[in-house]
């Protein structure tokens, strides 16, 4: 496949930022009605069930429609500290609170063994699409803005985290810039995006990678737990 890299100008943003979780969690904004809104009662492609987050007899909701937005984006989101499933469905507010964006679907929420240091709280993890017209770099900076509400601080690698908010893909673009690399580098190699990206996008094509749907028999040994709530 051919892609193009991003020429976009990065804005002045680094990744550092503290701040605290609002006393009242956002709340999603109503969309206008649109006539092309369908929504759509699947199971989860075959190639997932060999995960046991998964189960052959399970069906997800999953909603989708057109975007007057022109990119589409997918974000993993992550926490392990302060009831992370309540920070998750609060991240997935904001995210659709986003300027000039959308939510278009997330997945269920999975609870993943951490990666890297052992000793902490397991991890609530989770993917959602983006429909958006800001650049890739405006848009990791926002994601940036949106961690450090909810009180992000980044001690040490792989420390424990109120949220986090990745940047995996972007249309198909490729960037290699001091700020943002796309496809996010290790995206192919853990099963806490992999599975949950399969859920919402199971055809995916990653940019020099080919199709996800490849990737995940290399993840198979990877823990990771469907949690009962249903997707949205």
């Amino acid at each position: 496949m051919n892609a193009t890299p991003c020429s976009c100008p990065p804005p002045a943003a680094t990744r550092t930022g503290v701040g605290g979780v609002a006393a009242n969690p956002p709340v999603p904004r109503t969309l206008p009605p649109r006539p092309d809104l369908t929504a759509a009662i699947r199971p989860p492609p075959l190639y997932l069930s060999r995960f046991s987050a998964f189960s052959p007899l399970h069906v997800s909701a999953v909603v989708t429609s057109s975007s007057p937005y022109a990119h589409r984006a997918y974000v993993a989101l992550g926490a392990n500290l302060n009831d992370p499933v309540a920070q998750l469905q609060a991240a997935v507010a904001a995210l659709d609170e986003l300027p000039d964006s959308a939510l278009v679907r997330r997945s269920s929420f999975y609870r993943t063994a951490p990666v890297g240091v052992r000793n902490q709280p397991d991890f609530i993890n989770g993917v959602a699409e983006l429909a958006t017209d800001l650049d890739p770099h405006r848009l990791l900076a926002t994601l940036l803005e949106v961690e450090a509400r909810f009180g992000r601080v980044r001690s040490y690698p792989n420390a424990p985290r109120t949220l986090d908010l990745d940047l995996l893909l972007y249309d198909q673009a490729v960037v290699h810039t001091p700020d943002l690399i796309l496809p996010h580098p290790r995206l192919h190699l853990r099963a806490f995006v992999l599975v949950p990206l399969g859920e919402i996008a199971p055809d995916l094509a990653l940019p020099g990678r080919g199709r996800l749907a490849a990737w995940l028999p290399a993840v198979a040994n990877q823990r990771i737990d469907r949690l009962a709530t249903p997707a949205p």
